[in-house]
């Protein structure tokens, strides 16, 4: 029988309409982050440099490859320091080092569940993220959906947002009983061509409905970075505490099936 069929009922009975079917979601792409050293080359590039103007948002780190590394204990770490290494950085010599990888060219997947999980470092000027890109380089086609970024100054605060070239498009957040530090959490959107549900541990705490001129309908390449300082979180204070590390335990894609 077609789900959302009518049941044949006894004679001066009232039919009744069968429950929607729940959807159903089968794993498409896994990484688990086993071992030591820099992530996997054939899904992951590392970052080394400040970028153009801080990445676009005056941010104080330089990228370097050796602070996004494998654990040994089955994690992903970018790890954020206060240091100087005789590299620039668009405002002077570059104080601090953190780590950034992304799978531009080398992976990318269209709509789907995604799902992290992670513990993300709190104090004030410290940014992490998991979000992604469209591969369609077109400026007019360009959409972008964060998984989750948050500010070290509000370390209770889960918060998922989605741009377009126009702009913001859809911003939610959720305070949470304890911080983003205290221990690891799941961050997830489920991204369908209907829009867009962002999730922290099963929780849904913002959407997205399809519109028109919807550019969510490309694949994205996978972004994972600790951004220290720039406009938004603005600049770490005496109380931030560095090293400061944002651990990725794993990234699951599913797609829906059925």
């Amino acid at each position: 029988m077609l789900a959302g069929a009518l049941v044949a009922s006894p004679a001066g009975a009232q039919p009744k309409a069968q429950a929607k079917a729940k959807a159903k979601w089968a794993i498409s792409w896994r990484q688990e982050f086993v071992g030591y050293g820099a992530p996997s080359a054939k899904y992951w590039n590392a970052h080394n440099g400040n970028g153009v103007n801080g990445y676009g948002h005056k941010a104080l780190q330089y990228y370097d490859p050796a602070n996004a590394q494998l654990n040994g204990n089955g994690q992903l770490v970018l790890t954020a320091e206060k240091k100087r290494n005789g590299k620039a950085c668009w405002n002077g010599p570059c104080q601090y080092v953190s780590g950034r990888v992304d799978t531009r060219d080398l992976f990318s997947h269209g709509y789907g569940r995604f799902v992290a999980r992670m513990k993300l470092p709190t104090g004030v000027g410290l940014w992490p993220a998991f979000w992604m890109q469209t591969v369609d380089k077109r400026r007019s086609q360009y959409a972008e959906i964060d998984v989750v970024e948050t500010i070290g100054n509000e370390p209770n605060r889960v918060q998922g947002f989605a741009h377009t070239a126009k702009g913001k498009v859809a911003a939610g957040s959720l305070l949470l009983k304890k911080p983003l530090s205290a221990g690891y959490h799941n961050y997830s959107v489920e991204w369908t061509p209907k829009g867009i549900v962002w999730r922290v541990d099963g929780r849904k705490y913002a959407s997205l409905k399809k519109y028109k001129g919807w550019t969510f309908n490309k694949k994205m390449f996978l972004i994972l970075n600790l951004q220290v300082g720039g406009e938004w979180p603005g600049k770490p204070n005496a109380a931030t505490r560095f090293p400061a590390r944002m651990s990725i335990d794993w990234i699951r894609i599913y797609k829906r099936v059925g």
